[in-house]
């Protein structure tokens, strides 16, 4: 619709810029600030200081477009969960309206050229975004998901019906050939919900099919046809109109309802339900009283509007910039709460930067001059970040050892797999470096130490109890696969494959082998706060122990059938597991949080664990 508006004032030379931004602003900006304004009260009473910190961030990028660059900064590895933002959906918006800042730009530019150039330059812009967004699914997902790049051809696919309506198109197609195509392209639009889940790398390729059904539905729904009929149906009408509203009211009332309900997992459908109805009274008072005055020009003159929208977008920046200042406002909180909390956050390996590498850089196997302890034995811990603490508290509890640790994120001690995106593409290279260099020290014994679940299934930890994480790793066998079965059994294989491996080849070394570390699901010092500054005893944080078992049992049964007799094995979870809780594993008791994130043990859970490793590796030295 835009840009048959565009085209149709271009064509008549009365194409105003200035205009066009003032349409699109009004439009959008009104509800979209007056939404946004009313979250600071929920959100000031309700975030804990790092998820306010992030609120205020987001305050600062809506009136700047710059939502969808905020969330791509905030996603990866340690993202926050997405479900619990209350303005994330405006990362669509932001994606919108940097094309419609763009755009208009081109169609000047390329005006000039004639249409025909127009069109072949459109094209040539979509294919490249296409492409890119199909290399940008496995090696840059997140940047994929939120960018403006990977995203335009989406967008351009309406740009050329325009188009090709512009230049007096006409469809030559028999009403039964229409009205198949209509119903095709509903169908093509609607499956995405049902065979789409949260791991589909989106969107790459698989957007062709919603956006090749939302084209088939445009230009083959003509009237008198099925889906025209249902399409202009009075329901369908109405839900158009109050559709703007209801995106940006349906993700607000969500989100605080999730985080109110965070220990209980999903609200209650019967909540959920009202939350919908009032999403819907929301968006009809939003359309009556806010949208359709501010796009009337004889109610609302184009100065008054110009400045009431720069006085708010001004307003709204300044007050996320004091919020940001304040670090989430944490004065809100017992100082000596966030101490705790904090202190489990930030406990992290002091030698990380050397005996780690991280993605993205050069790696590195460990240096001699860097270990831990001044014992004589020597012990190499080799893993992936989940290692790190813990590697450097076992010496506290193994004081006739030197502990040397080699570790890369996200990179198992494994060979035979490989990870697909672009910055692990140095961890195969890691793990042939430190197996090789391995060989030349002389180690008296070698721990080894993985998530080993997460390069399985490719897939987000569920707990089971609203605890869902927000990132996958993507790794994939060296051998030829043609499905996911076949992926999966791929990297099971590699597991007995490599460690048996090593163990001959380390013969008669002793070979540690740690099984899974429990997982939480939950950001743990976040649920902590939350429940620590309502409850009026100790906290004691759980998870159902059947649900890691579960999670856990293929690469588990991998781990298992390894059958050498210098292969020792460690439980981590004799340490958190039916200890305080028959059937849960503790995340946290008390002033000790054992995490600090969803998965990686903190300096109190990484001491428990040392504490448990030297137990089984001491009679060995």
């Amino acid at each position: 619709l835009i840009t048959s508006l565009i085209l149709a004032d271009m064509d008549k030379g009365s194409f105003s810029l200035a205009q066009f931004y003032e349409r699109r602003a009004r439009r959008i900006l009104p509800a979209l600030f007056v939404v946004t304004f009313i979250c600071i009260l929920p959100a000031w009473y309700w975030l804990i200081p790092i998820d306010m910190s992030s609120f205020a961030k987001s305050l600062m990028a809506v009136p700047s477009f710059l939502s969808n660059v905020q969330f791509w900064q905030e996603s990866g590895y340690f993202e926050r969960s997405t479900e619990l933002k209350p303005l994330l959906h405006t990362w669509s918006l932001g994606v919108e309206e940097q094309y419609y800042l763009l755009f208009p730009l081109l169609i000047l530019v390329c005006w000039r050229f004639g249409k025909r150039r127009l069109n072949f330059m459109l094209l040539a812009i979509a294919v490249v975004s296409l492409l890119f967004s199909r290399w940008a699914a496995h090696k840059a997902p997140e940047a994929n998901f939120y960018l403006l790049p990977t995203r335009a051809w989406e967008i351009f696919s309406g740009a050329f019906i325009a188009l090709y309506y512009n230049r007096g198109g006409v469809l030559n197609v028999s009403f039964r050939l229409r009205q198949c195509l209509g119903v095709l392209g509903l169908f093509m639009l609607l499956s995405g919900m049902f065979i789409y889940d949260r791991d589909t790398r989106f969107p790459g390729f698989y957007a062709l099919l919603p956006v090749l059904g939302t084209v088939l539905v445009i230009l083959f729904s003509s009237p008198g046809t099925l889906v025209y009929r249902l399409l202009s149906s009075r329901a369908f009408v109405g839900m158009g109109l109050l559709s703007y509203g209801a995106y940006l009211w349906h993700q607000p009332l969500f989100a605080f309802a999730r985080y109110h309900y965070i220990f209980q997992g999903e609200p209650p459908a019967t909540l959920m339900a009202l939350l919908i109805l009032l999403c819907i009274i929301l968006a009809y008072l939003s359309r009556r009283y806010i949208e359709e005055p501010c796009r009337s020009k004889s109610l609302v003159s184009s100065r008054v509007f110009r400045r009431g929208a720069a006085s708010a977008a001004v307003v709204l920046i300044g007050a996320g910039a004091l919020a940001f200042a304040d670090k989430g406002n944490v004065l809100r909180f017992d100082p000596a709460l966030l101490h705790i909390v904090e202190g489990a956050r930030n406990s992290l390996n002091p030698l990380a930067e050397v005996c780690r590498t991280d993605a993205g850089q050069e790696f590195h196997i460990p240096r001699a001059e860097y270990w831990y302890g001044k014992g004589q034995k020597k012990i190499l811990v080799w893993g992936d970040s989940h290692i790190d603490n813990t590697a450097a508290q076992l010496v506290d509890y193994l004081p006739q050892a030197r502990i040397y640790h080699a570790g890369y994120a996200s990179c198992p001690p494994i060979r035979g797999i490989h990870r697909i995106d672009v910055d692990y593409s140095d961890c195969a290279a890691y793990t042939d470096s430190v197996w090789t260099w391995a060989k030349t020290e002389g180690f008296d014994a070698i721990v080894l130490s993985a998530r080993w679940r997460a390069y399985v299934e490719a897939s987000k930890f569920d707990n089971g109890e609203g605890g869902v994480e927000d990132y996958v790793v993507d790794f994939v066998p060296d051998t030829e696969y043609h499905n996911e079965q076949e992926r999966r059994a791929g990297i099971l294989a590699a597991y007995r494959a490599s460690i048996t491996e090593l163990a001959n080849e380390f013969t008669p070394l002793p070979i540690y082998l740690v099984y899974q570390i429990p997982e939480a699901g939950w950001d743990v010092p976040d649920v902590y706060l939350r429940a620590a500054s309502r409850a009026s005893e100790p906290v004691l944080l759980s998870t159902d122990y059947g649900v890691y078992q579960a999670a856990n049992r293929p690469s588990s049964e991998a781990l298992d059938s390894i059958d050498k007799a210098n292969i020792q094995r460690i439980y981590p979870e004799n340490v958190f597991c039916n200890t305080v809780i028959t059937g849960r594993c503790v995340l946290a008791q008390g002033e000790k949080l054992y995490y600090l994130d969803d998965d990686h043990p903190s300096y109190d859970g990484a001491a428990a664990l040392a504490k448990y490793f030297a137990g089984v590796i001491a009679p060995s030295l």
